[in-house]
């Protein structure tokens, strides 16, 4: 039984490594209310990966690393949630 849980075990882990998937290019074009739009682009294996990334950068694009209140905040939130696609 314990032969059999480390040979399924080892199989899992040398799977999962032989069929990792490839990075991908991913863009996100993102066009706030008072500036011109403007484009992150990202690599990862899937879009959601990319995207994670991608909003946290908008974030920080429109925010400069400065808390912009809350009302102002909550707007680049909605902004860096929907890219335009």
């Amino acid at each position: 039984m314990k032969t059999t849980l480390l040979t399924i075990a080892l199989v899992s882990a040398l799977g999962s490594t032989s069929f990792a998937a490839a990075s991908k290019t991913w863009t996100f074009t993102y066009k706030p209310k008072a500036k011109d739009s403007f484009a992150l682009t990202f690599n990862a294996e899937t879009k959601q990966e990319a995207f994670k990334v991608a909003s946290k950068a908008c974030f920080h694009k429109l925010t400069n690393g400065q808390y912009p209140g809350e009302e102002k905040g909550l707007e680049y939130i909605d902004i860096c949630a929907n890219p335009k696609m």
